[in-house]
């Protein structure tokens, strides 16, 4: 890319940075502006889910640049990887439930009668289309920007992640209800969140350029919200000691973050040789 090219880039990722960093809380004044509006279902936390979208989605259409977008699904060679994107979170899931179990401080309260696996799947499916919202704002816009800029690889986890997770911020601060914040409070968990989202996106960021598609990123995500979300923190039907989920939560443990970034480390080297056998 030539300096006039990302001289042209950079305002315009500025631009998706500063109205997805501001989404959310223009959704809480839509919110205080309208009466009655459901919790967990509001207009002002559907402005602050699609709003990074339509920005990507505009600034695609005005710049008439659709280049490295990750909409093609990119089946061919690449069957393995989607299946890693759908195996990662339920995998992880299992392994530090396990060591849970073995610590003794995991809590199984009628699992099959509160979540059978129609419940599973249908959050899946409703998780698969909330994130294509999510992951082609991510992965289809934020992260092939910031690798046309030549940012070396720890930068473009950094800045996709710190995003992503700040991201959030209205969401942990205002949108979600009281009873989520158990083991943390509510500024914890941004900070927290900043550590798991770095971590997270190493591994988004990989499988988005091992296979040029969004698509198993999407995937990947909607496992992470039907298997460990569901599990831990929507249907209650396991529950760990405070201890045990600061350390072994499935989605947002010590544990699982350190798991996360090993995998995402490991799909980097994967990329790299990849990268090295198509240009030798």
């Amino acid at each position: 890319m030539t300096e006039t090219s990302k001289n042209r880039l950079r305002p315009r990722l500025i631009c998706f940075i500063i109205i997805t960093l501001i989404s959310g809380w223009l959704g809480v004044l839509l919110d205080s502006l309208l009466k009655d509006q459901p919790k967990g279902s509001s207009l002002g936390m559907g402005l602050w889910l699609v709003l990074p979208f339509l920005t990507a989605f505009l600034l695609r259409i005005t710049g008439r640049d659709w280049k490295n977008s990750g909409i093609r699904l990119n089946l061919i060679g690449n069957i393995k990887w989607y299946a890693v994107g759908l195996l990662i979170y339920p995998i992880v899931t299992i392994i530090t439930l396990l060591i849970a179990w073995l610590f003794g401080v995991i809590q199984v309260s009628n699992f099959e009668s509160s979540l059978p696996i129609s419940v599973i799947l249908v959050s899946f499916l409703g998780n698969f289309i909330k994130n294509i919202f999510e992951e082609f704002s991510w992965r289809g816009y934020l992260t092939p920007k910031l690798i046309e800029l030549k940012l070396n690889d720890w930068l473009i986890y950094l800045v996709s992640g710190i995003i992503w997770a700040l991201w959030h911020t209205a969401y942990y601060l205002v949108f979600l209800p009281e009873e989520y914040f158990t083991s943390l409070s509510r500024t914890g968990t941004i900070l927290s969140g900043c550590v798991l989202m770095v971590a997270w996106a190493v591994m988004y960021v990989e499988i988005y350029r091992l296979t040029n598609s969004v698509w198993p990123c999407v995937l990947m995500h909607a496992a992470e919200d039907a298997v460990p979300t569901l599990l831990m923190t929507i249907s209650g039907a396991i529950t760990l000691t405070k201890n045990g989920d600061i350390w072994l939560n499935p989605a947002s443990g010590v544990v699982a973050t350190v798991l996360f970034l090993g995998i995402g480390l490991i799909l980097r080297s994967v990329r790299i040789k990849k990268d090295l056998n198509i240009f030798s």
